[in-house]
């Protein structure tokens, strides 16, 4: 739901967000109700600003949303910092789930040695040791 200049609406960048968000914490970290009590807004208006229907909110509602999701309000401003912040929180989610899927199967000390890596070969070698274990264990 792009603007007439191609630029991403708040609906896309909250969307986004939520999306983000319910992968590493669960749907019902990000169902209207549990984002309103957070910022202080009813559920009716968060489902008005993610499905694009409220398009102007105050600064101190972008504010309050920016904490919540853990981001600067300048995400929800600037398409090319939004675009930053989502490799950061996509390599952070991918960095997450490798460390989960070590410890699930014995490796420790493995972040240190993979910082270097971008989020699409973290998911990757998540994704090895998932199958590697699995393997192990219906051996």
């Amino acid at each position: 739901m792009a603007t007439a200049d191609g630029r991403r609406t708040l609906a896309d960048a909250l969307t986004g967000l939520i999306a983000k968000k319910a992968e590493r914490d669960g749907t019902e970290s990000v169902a209207d109700q549990v984002i309103g009590e957070h910022i202080g807004k009813s559920r009716t208006t968060v489902w008005k600003l993610r499905t694009g229907q409220e398009t102007n909110p105050k600064v101190e509602t972008l504010e309050a949303l920016a904490q919540f999701f853990g981001v600067k309000v300048s995400y929800f401003l600037d398409d090319e910092r939004a675009a930053a912040a989502d490799q950061e929180l996509d390599s952070l989610a991918a960095a997450r789930r490798l460390q989960e899927a070590a410890e699930r199967n014995g490796v420790k000390g493995i972040n240190a040695r993979l910082g270097s890596l971008s989020p699409e070969s973290l998911l990757t070698v998540a994704k090895l040791i998932e199958e590697l274990g699995e393997a192990e264990k219906n051996e």
